[in-house]
């Protein structure tokens, strides 16, 4: 697996953003339209943050016509099995039990929760 640089909070928006357009290449008045659906964003400032996201090999840009098209070249599962591991290693030292323990204890995990854990391992561990 791929190891990825850790998005910033506003390039990781523009990345889902971008993932959530799906049909690639996505134009920036998409991407656009996409995050203004939660709050007003400058086209400067959403170009400045897309040219981040190139540099950082997270995207590839072409022209097509007047318009400037984007495609990823991470995508989302990817990026998100990679940021899960690194969170995994860095703050519950690679236990899973660990991690699903301090959700538990502060509550950041439902009883319903827990049972859609229960049946996802019971599913993946069934013997065929």
């Amino acid at each position: 697996m791929r190891r990825f640089t850790r998005l910033p909070g506003t390039e990781l928006k523009v990345m889902q953003a971008v993932w959530n357009c799906g049909g690639y290449p996505v134009a920036t008045a998409r991407v656009r339209e996409m995050l203004e659906r939660e709050k007003p964003w400058n086209v400067s400032a959403l170009q400045t943050l897309l040219n981040r996201l190139i540099a950082r090999g997270f995207l590839t840009s072409e022209k097509r016509g007047k318009n400037r098209c984007y495609t990823p070249l991470v995508g989302e599962e990817e990026y998100l099995a990679d940021e899960n591991r690194s969170v995994l290693e860095k703050l519950n030292g690679n236990s899973v039990t660990r991690l699903v323990a301090s959700l538990y204890d502060s509550h950041s995990i439902t009883e319903e929760d827990l049972e859609d854990l229960r049946a996802f391992l019971e599913e993946r561990t069934a013997e065929p």
